[in-house]
């Protein structure tokens, strides 16, 4: 070892050291001195035994320096004596090494010895040991023999012994068999077989258990059965009992004991019938839910579970929770340490504040939130936790689906109007804040209704979704482009001036117009009428930098479309859009409010012979002011028209005339009321869900389709001629009539009218109201009526504003007449039936 060889260093220096003494031994010293050295030098040599005895190596590396290197010197004096001395220490060396070796001899046999000693003792203390584990040994196996023997005689324990034979009958059974209710003596004297004590149904039980003890080479049989008591009641026992041999190795009877289990029996039916219905709760709730140990192993997991971490139970039991319940960061994907170590650490419940990302083994991925809650003992110590997490990907999913659809336009995938106009109230800030300057534009399809008439509106889709793609490739990618109506996009050009905006217009409508659109085997032109307004740091808000931008694309559209036109103030044309585009507001503010009302004028015969004809006259709009004052139709109708709101009001006028007829008319008798006109616009002929809005309202109100005459201006009839035929004679077959309005302004009336199927002809009060003094009109009057005659079409003259110009339509033979000569609009609200006429 390392400390062996130090030590025989050691020893070998010390020798070399104290040899060294040899060279005090000069020629010159005297024989006393040198007999004084020497025998100093044997003392150390002979006292030095007992120190390096124990190693006999290292007394050898002390004594052989130590003694060679004088006697050395001394033989090389030429003195006798100092060679005689020199002698006589090497002779004296060896005899040293001879008693060293001895006496190394006795210390290594002592220490083996005083070993051996301290072994046999450690064996005596081990052996007193193990006689007295032994002795309390046999006397734990006296205690135990005696409760067993307890047990078996005295305690619950039955003990019993059958024949191998045939039937089996009892040949033994302890007195404990009384606590099943059956007698010992009785069983064994009348013979009882055991198994007829035995509940049949556990038969094959018992035989099952046997042969798998068989088949695994036992000769024990341990299976649990239920006894059929005397009082009809069964009892569950465990048996144990192995068979009894002969000398020749042959079964001759078996023995064992049976125990009473029936209270262990029903404690585990109520459990397992707990477990079966908590296993049942669990796999059939949505969520996925596992049960970990306190050590953070898994104990369970719920059908759910199993899916969406691609575990099953069985193999998951037993493994670390974060192998199976794996967590990411759903924005970085790093890894996330489960939660379940910090609620064992706890003891508190722990929710997840976000989505969070769970990997599947298979290595897809679920957007999850969890609660980690504590399983906790009747001491308040956790067992365990239970970990529910709820699967978010659909939903997420889902979301944003809706999110993209509620900022999206689904034809076209751009941005919608709502999305756009956050967009553009974030860059009217930032002009605001920044001093940018930015430009929106405002640009108007002009031929898609053309298209949509002539295919489908699947085609026209088509067109605007390739209209879409050919303006996004002309923006920069800064721009935003959204689709804000049906055949409406907004553009917003992010630091943009207005000199570079209508360049950049300029290319998109050029790329639009150059664009040859197909559908239903035919190409169509397609133009865009572009309105560009300034987004700088005066733009007040939102709804203002719109306005000027409708207003600037208008204004491109009634130049004729195909170009752009630049909003700026003090435009007259754009004032007069914008004072059009105010009346829409109020138009639909007076719908909202019910701030409309119905007027009503008379309409008479103009020979005296038809006086005593029914109430006939035209129902009129009016709006009323903020001030109380009428506003006539002239004034906010046009906007109407342009700004397609004239079927809204037609249909409101269509609506409270109807309900007027039924609070008014009804139960009036026939007579009552000849006729009431009800005008209708050009739009409205065309709209399919006006004429069924028509029909709706005939049968809800109970009317007379005899007693309504729609009234439609020549210009909206000639303008769509096949439309106004149908929708006319749709009407006419449940009734209704029909008077041609306005008859006489238009250039084609005459070749026209023979294809419309009216009732009456409404000559145009422009040529009436002059008559009197202007022969034209005059003529053409008695022409439109001389007309009337021959097709066989009442006529009623409009404007007549006198008696003369009345003697002079009953001189021409016109039917009807209307004007303020025959009587004043009145509230329809006022009107009353049988009030008398005039003329």
């Amino acid at each position: 070892s390392l400390w062996s060889v130090l030590f025989f260093t050691g020893s070998l220096v010390s020798g070399i050291v104290w040899g060294c003494a040899g060279f005090f031994l000069e020629t010159t010293t005297t024989l006393q001195s040198q007999v004084l050295v020497i025998m100093g030098l044997a003392g150390v040599l002979a006292g030095a035994i007992s120190a390096y005895g124990a190693l006999l190596s290292a007394y050898v590396a002390f004594i052989v320096p130590a003694a060679l290197i004088p006697a050395h010197l001394m033989l090389l004096n030429p003195g006798s004596h100092a060679s005689g001395l020199g002698l006589m220490v090497m002779i004296f060396a060896a005899a040293l090494l001879v008693i060293a070796k001895n006496y190394n001899t006795n210390v290594v046999r002592s220490l083996q010895l005083r070993e051996e000693n301290i072994d046999l003792l450690s064996e005596m203390g081990r052996a007193n040991k193990a006689l007295q584990s032994e002795v309390e040994t046999r006397k734990c196996i006296e205690r135990e023999l005696l409760r067993d023997r307890q047990l078996f005689m005295e305690g619950p324990v039955t003990v019993f012994r059958w024949s191998a034979g045939k039937g089996r009958p009892i040949e033994y059974v302890s007195e404990t068999v009384s606590q099943f209710g059956f007698s010992a003596a009785r069983l064994v004297e009348q013979g009882i077989r055991y198994k007829d004590i035995i509940h049949p149904a556990d038969l094959q039980r018992i035989n099952d258990a046997q042969m798998l003890a068989n088949e695994n080479g036992m000769e024990y049989l341990d299976v649990d059965y239920r006894l059929r008591c005397p009082d009809g009641t069964t009892r569950w026992v465990c048996d144990y009992t192995m068979p009894i041999r002969d000398e020749s190795g042959e079964v001759v009877a078996y023995a064992g004991y049976i125990m009473d289990i029936t209270e262990r029996k029903t404690t585990e039916f109520e459990l397992q019938q707990e477990k079966d219905r908590a296993q049942v709760t669990l796999g059939s709730i949505t969520d996925a839910v596992i049960t970990t140990d306190v050590n953070g192993q898994v104990e369970y997991l719920n059908p759910t579970a199993e899916k969406l971490t691609g575990w099953e139970c069985s193999i998951a039991r037993g493994l670390p929770v974060s192998r199976v319940f794996c967590l990411f960061d759903e924005a970085s994907n790093a890894s996330i340490e489960t939660p379940v170590r910090q609620c064992l650490f706890s003891g508190d419940t722990i929710k997840s504040s976000q989505d969070t990302v769970i990997s599947r083994n298979d290595g897809e991925q679920f957007s999850v939130q969890y609660t980690v809650s504590p399983i906790k003992a009747a001491s308040d110590n956790s067992v365990g936790v239970i970990l529910v997490f709820h699967d978010l990907t659909e939903t997420r999913s889902m979301e944003r689906e809706l999110s993209y659809q509620a900022t999206h336009d689904s034809l076209t995938g751009l941005i919608n109007r709502q999305e756009f106009e956050a967009r553009l109230e974030h860059a009217r800030v930032s002009a605001m804040n920044q001093d940018e300057v930015h430009a929106l534009c405002a640009l108007d399809l002009d031929k898609l209704k053309i298209i949509n008439d002539t295919c489908s509106h699947a085609v026209g889709d088509e067109v605007l979704a390739a209209v879409a793609d050919r303006i996004q490739s002309c923006l920069r990618d800064s721009d935003v482009l959204a689709r804000t109506g049906g055949d409406e996009f907004s553009i917003l050009l992010k630091n943009c001036s207005i000199d570079d905006a209508s360049v950049l217009v300029g290319n998109i409508l050029a790329g639009i117009r150059e664009g040859r659109f197909t559908g239903c085997e035919r190409s169509f032109e397609v133009a865009a009428s572009i309105g560009i307004a300034a987004i700088n740091a005066d733009s007040a808000s939102v709804a203002d930098v719109i306005r000027a931008a409708d207003l600037a694309c208008y204004a491109a559209k009634d130049a004729g479309g195909n170009r752009f036109h630049v909003y700026r103030s003090g435009d007259a044309a754009l004032a007069r859009r914008h004072d059009e585009m105010k009346w829409v507001s109020r138009l639909n503010n007076a719908i909202e409010a019910d701030q409309l009302v119905l007027y009503c004028q008379d309409i008479v015969p103009v020979a005296e012979s038809d006086k005593s004809r029914g109430h006939h006259f035209e129902v009129l709009l009016r709006m009323q002011g903020e001030d109380g004052e009428l506003i006539q139709p002239c004034t906010f109708l046009p906007a109407a028209e342009r700004y397609n709101m004239v079927t809204s009001l037609d249909r409101w006028v269509v609506r409270n005339t109807f309900e007027w007829y039924a609070a008014n008319c009804a139960g009036q008798g026939d007579g009552a009321v000849d006729t009431i006109g009800v005008n209708l616009s050009g739009p409205s002929m065309t709209d399919e869900d006006m004429l069924a809005f028509i029909k709706d309202g005939l049968h809800r109100y109970r009317i007379n389709p005899g007693d309504i005459c729609f009234e439609i201006t020549e210009t909206a009839a000639v303008a769509n001629l096949d439309a106004a035929r149908r929708f006319i004679q749709e009407l006419r077959m449940l009734g209704c009539r029909f008077a041609l309005d306005d008859f006489g302004s238009g250039l084609s009336s005459f070749a026209y009218l023979k294809n419309l199927p009216v009732d009456y002809l409404k000559i145009d009060g422009s040529f009436v109201k002059d008559m009197e003094s202007d022969a034209i009109d005059c003529a053409m009057v008695s022409s439109i009526n001389q007309l009337g005659k021959v097709i066989g079409i009442r006529t009623i003259a409009e404007f007549v504003e006198n008696d003369a110009i009345l003697a002079r339509l009953r001189e021409m033979g016109v039917d009807f007449a209307q004007g303020y000569g025959i009587s004043k609009p009145v509230p329809l609200g006022e009107f009353r039936l049988g009030r008398e006429k005039t003329a």
